[in-house]
């Protein structure tokens, strides 16, 4: 796998001028934005192939049911990421020090996970037995699991292609949403659904169905326990956040209202985004990779078909807005096939359970919303220490409100997750 992609970096750095153009409108921005993106472009290829050996160690590790170097490694990956990017922006190396930052982040995160490896039982082996049944399996396996994981990255591809036609300012406010909103996505549904993957393929391999079907309620449930809130929390606090971390220097009050707009249509997909990743994981434990495949290629299609549509009515909006109905009907869709799949896997504990966080989610949106009103009267919010206090007060508060709910309705997802959050970073 690490020939195969470092053949295809090897590739795309020396056709990234021909490649580019393929996936983004240069005609506003001329040759000079151009050369900048090709330029920003190699240099992060080095961090592709870094990422696949990060992968790779990942599934080591899993495989001895290891999953804290893969946690400190995300962490340190973002603070090496800015670190040296601020660092090597200050010496002049201007906006490709952060490229070189997230190079340097990724190479760090591959060290984390190399180190452990290193002192375990595992033994690497010369040659490539393509006959093993392991070995066939993953080959049988990976394109289907490849284009799983890669659909969200896909779409946002597409947003991005038809973002360059709004306008240059738009398709960079529209990265800087598409990043907020994956945070939660990547931190909290993925996390969960590869934590509880080894226990699914086990339970169903042993012939414990019944415990593979509580693996797929208990993975929903916790993540849509997590992202619900987390969705509904960005869209309360979008006009806050974007201030706090963006409203300086060139950035305008404008510019925040216009990027807190386009941030609340991405965020309405983080819980179709988050959940369709134990879903997949639920028809991966039981070798079932065709469904996915055709569910994975329709949204695409409806991706863009979207994003054709919304970009002429509501512009960068529209593509948000495309962008999150895509993932709520890629969640709903993998959710009817599965079920067909497998039969029910505990239906009335997730319907129960979506009420339950529903009702708190909106107890929490609303205390949030009555909140922010007030702090804005009393805060004098010119000041940037006084935006972020405002944010964290916001968010605190709102994490409050939504956990006293869970008391209050007796939400077992909140043991679940707490459970599901200690094998990932505890390892326990």
């Amino acid at each position: 796998v690490a020939i195969v992609v470092m053949s295809f970096c090897v590739v795309g750095e020396i056709f990234t001028p021909q490649l580019l153009p393929l996936i983004v409108d240069f005609s506003q921005g001329g040759e000079p934005f151009l050369n900048l993106t090709v330029k920003l472009t190699r240099i992060m290829f080095f961090q592709c192939f870094f990422m696949c050996l990060i992968g790779i160690s990942m599934g080591i590790l899993q495989s001895y049911k290891n999953f804290i170097p893969s946690s400190l490694g995300s962490i340190a990956y973002n603070f090496v990421m800015i670190i040296v990017g601020i660092m090597l922006y200050k010496a002049g190396l201007g906006i490709a020090g952060f490229s070189l930052g997230v190079v340097t982040g990724a190479f760090v995160d591959f060290l984390i996970q190399a180190i452990p490896i290193a002192k375990s039982e595992f033994k690497y082996q010369k040659g490539l037995d393509l006959h093993h049944p392991g070995v066939r399996k993953f080959f049988r396996l990976f394109g289907p699991m490849l284009l799983g994981v890669s659909v969200s990255q896909l779409n946002l591809i597409v947003n991005k292609y038809f973002g360059t036609t709004v306008g240059e300012s738009v398709l960079s406010q529209m990265q800087n949403a598409q990043s907020i909103m994956q945070l939660p996505i990547n931190i909290l549904g993925y996390s969960i659904a590869v934590s509880i993957f080894p226990t699914m393929v086990e339970h169903y391999s042993k012939g414990m169905v019944q415990n593979y079907k509580q693996d797929i309620s208990n993975g929903i449930r916790s993540v849509m326990f997590l992202t619900l809130p987390a969705s509904f929390g960005i869209i309360a606090v979008a006009k806050e956040l974007i201030r706090a971390l963006y409203l300086q220097g060139k950035f305008t009050t404008e510019n925040m209202l216009s990027l807190s707009d386009i941030l609340i249509f991405y965020a309405i997909g983080i819980v179709g985004y988050s959940i369709r990743q134990v879903l997949l994981q639920g028809f991966y434990a039981v070798s079932e990779t065709k469904t996915p495949v055709k569910i994975n290629i329709f949204i695409l299609c409806l991706n863009m078909i979207l994003s054709f549509i919304f970009v002429r009515v509501a512009g960068a909006l529209g593509l948000g807005f495309a962008y999150s109905l895509a993932g709520l009907t890629s969640m709903a869709l993998l959710m009817f096939f599965l079920k067909r799949k497998v039969e029910d896997y505990h239906g009335d504990e997730i319907r129960d359970a979506f009420i339950k966080i529903a009702a708190s989610t909106v107890v929490m949106f609303v205390v949030i919303k009555g909140l922010s009103f007030l702090l804005e009267h009393v805060l004098p919010m010119e000041r940037k220490i006084y935006q972020f206090l405002d944010l964290i007060i916001l968010i605190g508060v709102g994490v409050l409100v939504y956990i006293l709910m869970a008391f209050i309705l007796k939400m077992k997802e909140l043991t679940s997750v707490t459970d599901v959050l200690k094998r990932k970073f505890l390892h326990r």
